[in-house]
């Protein structure tokens, strides 16, 4: 009877230690046991508590919420606290990026409009050698309230600000494209370096550029400026000068959003903007790619286009498009500044809702327009926030991003 109970009692033991190990193994597998982390389990918390709250509110929903996931998150409590002892005089301005007529009085114009910066031309500088350069730059930098983005065009190619001038005639960087074709990307990667270098040591802190647009032709818009008509190829592009230039203390802009793609230039009718009548799923299956690549990789700026994108908005320009701003946040997950091509090279009142552009722009969810006649474009913003056409707190937004980006990247401390 002993040897039985003794039997019994093993076998069954056996049995509760199978099932054990059995049960084990498969919550492993289900991922039920899980070795948490202090991470793992304070996010865990968090879902806990923000499903309590909120019920059955999205994960999606919470993403866009979290501030945390900002690329800029680092810079936005120094820059909400200084926003709040800021007039709204002040907080127009700082929506604006003016282009630079003299480079003599520009540290006074961003003064007396409270520029977000000023875009330099290779006219500001024909004259200069290249300490005139830094010396001057330094000089509108010191004499800035608010720290101002010192920004430069220098594509490559016919595009540049300092590159083509006699100062530089060592410095004749050729256009992505020209570089691609000689030697492919290590080329291109070569030239990119070698401009960030130069713009920094003069005192640039952003270069609009690169063009990430996909034309696969001469006779298209944005060929010479362009690299290729690959979008795995632009997009590595894009993702190299949004890791490496900035690392360097130069921001970049990927232009021109939502892009040119394929349209011929005799698109350019010098009469209205050019208008794109692809299918939207195209656009989105391609031209989208390489912003998508350089945001993931910290593009800090995305420059938005002239152009009429017809089966996404076809009642506005790129740049004055609610839904074109919606798309790059939301498809395209940008939380950087947003910025407009230039604003005033043409009359695009038709395509703003009976506003100013520069009104509109704001409206349309750019946080920095660019523009050469800064004090109108300053004047109309500020009548439209004293009208209400434009509420303090939109503009507040806009002005919150541009400051915490410049806390983030260390212009402001």
């Amino acid at each position: 009877m002993k040897k039985f109970i003794i039997v019994s009692t093993a076998l069954i033991l056996l049995a509760a230690g199978a099932f054990g190990f059995s049960m084990y193994h498969y919550l492993q597998v289900t991922g039920a046991l899980k070795p948490k982390t202090a991470q793992t389990s304070a996010q865990e918390t968090t879902g806990e508590t923000k499903a309590q709250e909120s019920g059955e509110e999205s994960s999606e929903a919470a993403e866009k919420a979290d501030t945390s996931k900002d690329i800029f998150a680092e810079g936005y409590e120094k820059a909400k606290a200084y926003v709040e002892n800021m007039t709204k005089e002040k907080m127009a301005g700082q929506v604006l990026l003016g282009i630079c007529a003299d480079p003599t009085v520009a540290g006074d114009e961003i003064n007396k409009y409270s520029l977000a910066g000023m875009l330099f031309v290779s006219d500001n500088f024909s004259v200069m050698t290249a300490e005139d350069i830094t010396n001057t730059l330094h000089t509108v930098i010191s004499k800035s309230e608010i720290k101002p983005i010192i920004a430069a065009q220098e594509e490559g190619g016919s595009y540049t600000t300092v590159s083509d001038l006699s100062a530089f005639s060592e410095h004749d960087f050729n256009s992505p494209r020209v570089d691609f074709a000689a030697g492919g990307l290590q080329a291109v990667e070569k030239t990119e370096d070698e401009k960030i270098t130069l713009l920094k040591t003069l005192g640039f802190n952003l270069n609009l550029a690169p063009v990430v647009d996909m034309p696969d032709s001469s006779d298209q818009i944005m060929y010479s400026r362009s690299l290729s008509n690959e979008v795995e190829t632009v997009s590595a592009y894009a993702e190299y000068a949004a890791k490496f230039d900035q690392a360097k203390g130069v921001s970049i802009a990927l232009k021109h959003f939502p892009g040119y793609g394929t349209l011929p230039d005799s698109a350019v009718t010098g009469t209205g903007p050019v208008v794109d009548e692809r299918a939207a799923d195209t656009i989105r299956n391609t031209d989208y790619q390489p912003f998508k690549k350089g945001v993931q990789a910290g593009a800090r700026f995305v420059m938005v286009s002239n152009v009429v994108v017809k089966n996404i908005d076809s009642a506005h320009t790129a740049a004055l498009s609610p839904s074109i701003h919606k798309e790059l946040r939301d498809t395209v997950g940008f939380t950087g500044l947003i910025m407009t091509d230039i604003l005033d090279d043409a009359d695009y009142s038709s395509y703003a809702d009976g506003k100013k552009p520069a009104v509109q722009a704001v409206l349309a969810g750019n946080d920095i327009v660019l523009v050469r006649d800064y004090a109108a474009a300053y004047n109309d913003i500020l009548s439209a926030v004293n009208a209400g056409t434009i509420t303090e707190a939109q503009l507040k937004e806009a002005c919150v991003r541009v400051l915490a980006y410049k806390y983030t990247v260390g212009m402001m401390s």
